[in-house]
């Protein structure tokens, strides 16, 4: 019988531990670059952050129109993220304007 490990000492191979394999830190990435580019205020430099990078970034989290949401369907499964939780995230953060 094959045991886990204890607390005194290493675990076994056998334990289960998420693996990060390079495709899914890349497609995390993508990720976070649209976070990041929906965040921006303000360049390093102090200049002001490009307005239409933001507004695009926030429109592809939320999901506006059918082909961003297959693109982030499809970003979403590579980075094994649940999708919807993305969606709603991005719409309770940045709501549409009225």
């Amino acid at each position: 019988m094959l045991q886990a490990g204890n607390q005194q000492s290493k675990p076994s191979i056998w334990a289960h531990e998420p693996i990060m394999i390079p495709e899914k830190q890349v497609w995390r990435a993508v990720l976070t670059q649209a976070f990041e580019d929906a965040e921006m205020t303000a360049n390093d430099d102090g200049s002001a952050a490009d307005p239409f990078e933001c507004l695009r970034a926030r429109q592809y989290l939320r999901a506006d129109s059918v082909k961003q949401t297959e693109h982030l369907k499809l970003v979403c499964e590579y980075a094994e993220i649940p999708v919807d939780r993305v969606i709603l995230w991005a719409r309770r953060r940045y709501p549409l304007a009225a």
